[in-house]
């Protein structure tokens, strides 16, 4: 997979997708992820995920959003170099990357904090 499939598996699937830069990479941004399990279920969060034009695409094991979901620190979270207002959450992905399997370990990941 590249992640143009992933991107493209987004938009078919009604995510908004924007893009952002920082720190020398750019960002694909996923706008309003619901979350539908967990402690914050029924609110939406942003996801950054750092883009990449390696082929095989390898995710990194990243999830930045945007508001912060659990305390700094905690849960294996930090600083996000896309900014204050976002939080890095590191969670490996260890599964062969598809599309719909990625987007399914980022819900994931949302729904376990």
């Amino acid at each position: 997979m590249i992640i143009d499939e992933f991107e493209q598996h987004l938009v078919a699937t009604g995510h908004a997708v924007g893009s952002a830069d920082a720190g020398g990479n750019t960002y694909v941004i996923i706008k309003a992820v619901p979350i539908s399990a967990g402690a914050h279920a029924g609110k939406t969060c942003d996801v950054g995920i750092m883009r990449s034009t390696a082929n095989p695409w390898v995710p990194q094991a990243a999830v930045h959003v945007r508001p912060h979901l659990v305390a700094m620190g905690q849960a294996s979270s930090q600083a996000s170099p896309l900014g204050a207002d976002w939080q890095y959450l590191s969670r490996r992905f260890d599964k062969t990357p598809t599309a719909k399997a990625f987007l399914a370990h980022i819900l994931t990941v949302l729904g376990e904090l």
